[in-house]
């Protein structure tokens, strides 16, 4: 049993003393691998992937700027020592390009070129890509108009927007960028994104601007420089009501004369008008002209025009209608002349101012128009005239005075023209001039 456990203790022994041999054989041999390897090829390549592309300079010495460039990482093959290019990365390495020789605007192809900061001696083999695509232009200035957007904007019941007046202040935005790209800018959207319900005019804060080219294509705004801080869109906000719209008939004679007979077309019936008064009460119906009885011949047709007729009255037109017509409608009627005796011609309402009223004319010829079947039948005696005097004021012993015609035998009947007589002011004899008697 002795002899036994010596033997194995002598083959342990063994084992460990060739383990450690063969472990100091294979350490010697990458030594000498080593030595062998730095005397044969002291210079080795290698690949560096991923090197970023810097831009050391953003102008040339012609005012033109960098506006973009295409490559942003490059991959370059390098050689050198191996105990030294061994432990470079791409961190170690930066590419760039020179814009010394460029003095026109426009696309350009230039070389790509390395730099190391670290204190390594190197030499490049390759660099991948080995040029980059580069866009230079000049740098400008300019002064865009701006539209105003809205899209989440309304307003209360009754009230609109006056499109007229709705802009952004101030009305033009400056802008910097590319010559290029700014030439191709004719306007600017200046977009407020906010919701909200408006009563009143309000100037609201520019969220968002957006360039436009004359085809009303959308511009990247990438190289763009501009500032909306200061920024407005102006919405005005007015009191807004659709109307009716009717006219009112001038010197009809009262009692005799019955003014539903008359079929009056207004064309367009109602418009949208509205107010920058907030608290502006707009009537249910606006009067759009006075028209005298007297005009209303068989196939009368009259056009105004509205937007005169509403700033008068401090009302803006929204509805997009420049006029309005005014017709008489009605049909079977006849017109005839006729005469008023100077007996059926009356002065009423004589001023008080010491004169006498009298009428010179001796009778009136008139045209009158109605039904057919009433004209036909009527005479001189169912017409009468009536000069009514009160407010006149004339310095002259005799003017001329516009009477009203009316008929006492049908209320269908009205006089067209003007109708005028002469009237003589002739002035009251006073008592206080007449002599006293006894008196020598």
């Amino acid at each position: 049993m002795k002899l036994l456990q010596k033997v194995k203790e002598n083959l342990m022994r063994g084992v460990k003393n060739d383990l450690l041999l063969a472990i100091y054989s294979i350490l010697i041999a990458i030594v000498v691998w080593f030595v062998i390897a730095i005397t044969l090829y002291p210079s080795v390549p290698k690949t560096i992937q991923n090197v970023s592309l810097v831009l050391d300079n953003t102008s040339t010495n012609n005012s033109l700027s960098v506006i973009s460039y295409d490559v942003e990482k490059v991959d370059i093959r390098i050689k050198g020592s191996r105990t030294q290019v061994g432990n470079l990365d791409s961190g170690s390495f930066m590419a760039y390009f020179d814009t010394d020789n460029v003095t026109t605007p426009g696309k350009k192809s230039l070389n790509i070129k390395i730099r190391s900061s670290s204190k390594v001696n190197y030499e490049i083999e390759s660099i991948t890509p080995s040029t980059v695509n580069v866009v230079f232009d000049e740098f400008k200035s300019k002064e865009v108009p701006i539209k105003p957007q809205i899209p989440n904007v309304s307003v209360a019941e009754g009230k609109a927007i006056y499109t007229k007046e709705f802009s952004c202040d101030p009305e033009v935005i400056s802008v910097t960028g590319p010559s290029a790209q700014l030439n191709k800018i004719k306007y600017a959207n200046a977009i407020v994104e906010k919701e909200m319900v408006i009563d009143s005019t309000q100037n609201i804060p520019v969220e968002r601007i957006e360039f436009f080219s004359d085809d009303d294509t959308k511009i990247d705004t990438t190289n763009l420089k501009y500032n909306t801080a200061n920024l407005f869109v102006k919405v005005p906000v007015v009191t807004q009501k659709t109307v009716s719209l009717d006219v009112q008939l001038m010197r009809v004679p009262k009692n005799t004369f019955n003014t539903s007979f008359l079929k009056l077309k207004v064309s367009p019936e109602t418009i949208t008008i509205a107010s920058k008064n907030n608290q502006a009460k707009i009537p249910d119906t606006l009067t759009i002209s006075q028209i005298p009885l007297r005009d209303l011949r068989d196939g009368y047709s009259e056009t105004f025009d509205i937007s005169s007729i509403l700033a008068a009255n401090d009302l803006i037109n929204q509805s997009g209608v420049e006029t309005v017509t005014v017709s008489l409608e009605n049909t079977g009627l006849m017109k005839r002349d006729l005469l008023i005796n100077k007996e059926n011609i009356r002065i009423l309402n004589p001023p008080d101012d010491g004169n006498s009223y009298s009428l010179v004319t001796g009778s009136l010829p008139i045209t009158v128009i109605g039904p057919q079947s009433v004209i036909e039948s009527i005479t001189n005696d169912d017409f009468y005239a009536e000069a009514n005097l009160l407010n006149t004021n004339s310095d002259l012993d005799q003017f001329t005075f516009e009477v009203l015609v009316c008929c006492s035998k049908s209320k269908n009947v009205w006089a067209v023209g003007q109708t005028n007589v002469l009237i003589q002011k002739t002035p009251i004899p006073d008592d206080a001039d007449e002599e006293p008697e006894g008196e020598v």
